[in-house]
């Protein structure tokens, strides 16, 4: 439920995510900034929504963990080159430090693995 959460609080304020995609070493045009900053809070939202019904789990979870994959990467970039990048998260999460960060998605990507593993359809053994 953290993506319907953070997915909601990035919508009801998207200034934040919008300055930092701006701010951002990486280089996101305005344009792009903008598509991201209002995108990525809807994919988050639409992956939560897709956790809470078991005839979507499966997709979800396929879903959370490629968004995690690239937060992983993201944050990974701002750990190994330091800057002062601002965080925009909100709540719990705006209190961890960037290597808190990049720990607190691997765990999450782990546990979206995990369930991607144990949702997996068996594989037919052939004779």
């Amino acid at each position: 439920m953290l993506f319907a959460y953070t997915g909601g609080s990035k919508l009801i304020d998207i200034d934040p995510l919008y300055t930092s995609l701006r701010n951002t070493p990486l280089y996101f045009g305005k344009s792009l900034a903008l598509i991201i900053s209002w995108g990525l809070p809807a994919v988050e939202i639409a992956t939560a929504l897709s956790l809470c019904f078991s005839k979507f789990r499966y997709t979800g979870l396929i879903c959370a963990g490629i968004l995690i994959f690239v937060f992983i990467m993201y944050t990974g970039w701002i750990v190994i080159f330091p800057m002062q990048q601002p965080c925009s998260c909100g709540g719990i999460l705006a209190e961890m430090s960037w290597k808190q960060h990049f720990l607190f998605n691997l765990f999450s990507e782990a546990l979206a693995l995990s369930g991607i593993y144990l949702l997996s359809p068996p594989k037919k053994l052939s004779r």
